[in-house]
């Protein structure tokens, strides 16, 4: 087990937002095409992981948009899922018990056969973030698996809310209404007002704690957050200009999601 000290390194280690890396998005055809090339991506990091240290560790996204990756990776060959733990970025506080919206409902549904450690915010979100903090902290994590809001949020790390150098690894946060909306506009709630007003989520800083982060993004509705994510001051205006601040990053795009990129 990587000592705590080391993995508070690995969580600062990109911080200087000077570092200024240009991404180079993959463009692919459809969002198929899209997700099963981040799938492959992911699993040759995930058979590295297991031969090198003989597990590995993962964050994934849960939203449609990643639907088609999910897929595609559940099939790739040589990969012994029962040593793959994982984590997910974020969750709404006030869903009921066994809620479809819940993000790791979601991902129970769609994951490879591993293991995946839950949020679970229950009456008493503070203490969970403190304890999911400790198990994101706990060990390397060799992958984030990210997808980018329509705001440009990653994970709920929402725009002018979030900061590149926090200490904590999970937070309580207040939704975007913007982001509350793509909700709706996801067909995953009926209506605005159904949709939970807060969250734990991932930092920024744990989510680019792993040594690789691959992204897959498509649809035309969040090709504005593409452009402002390669060309925006890297800030805390748009969230996902921190990819841009650590220096192994594979971005995978369908063609309606680069329509504004040069």
């Amino acid at each position: 087990m990587q000592p705590l000290a080391d993995l508070e390194v690995a969580m600062t280690a990109w911080e200087s937002t000077e570092r200024d890396v240009e991404l180079r998005p993959a463009v692919y055809p459809d969002a198929a095409a899209a997700g099963a090339a981040a799938a492959r991506a992911v699993a040759e990091l995930v058979r590295t992981a297991l031969a090198e240290r003989g597990q590995a560790r993962l964050i994934f996204a849960a939203a449609p948009s990643q639907e088609e990756f999910l897929t595609a990776l559940r099939v790739q060959p040589d990969i012994d899922w029962a040593r793959v733990r994982a984590l997910h970025m974020d969750e709404y506080i006030g869903l009921p018990d066994g809620a479809p919206q819940s993000f790791a409902q979601w991902l129970r549904d769609r994951l490879p056969p591993l293991h995946l450690e839950p949020i679970t915010p229950g009456d008493d979100a503070a203490a969970e973030a403190r304890r999911y903090a400790d198990a994101v902290r706990r060990e390397p994590i060799d992958v984030t698996c990210l997808g980018i809001g329509v705001n440009g949020h990653i994970a709920f790390n929402e725009p002018d809310q979030c900061d590149f150098e926090d200490p904590e690894a999970v937070r309580l946060i207040t939704l975007d209404e913007t982001s509350r909306q793509q909700q709706v506009d996801d067909e995953c709630f009926s209506a605005l007002e159904d949709v939970p007003r807060e969250a734990l989520t991932l930092t920024v800083p744990a989510l680019l704690s792993a040594s690789s982060i691959i992204g897959v993004v498509q649809g035309e509705h969040k090709a504005p957050a593409v452009a402002r994510m390669m060309t925006a001051p890297v800030g805390p205006g748009c969230p996902a200009t921190a990819l841009r601040t650590h220096p192994d990053v594979e971005i995978f795009l369908d063609t309606p999601a680069a329509s504004l990129l040069p």
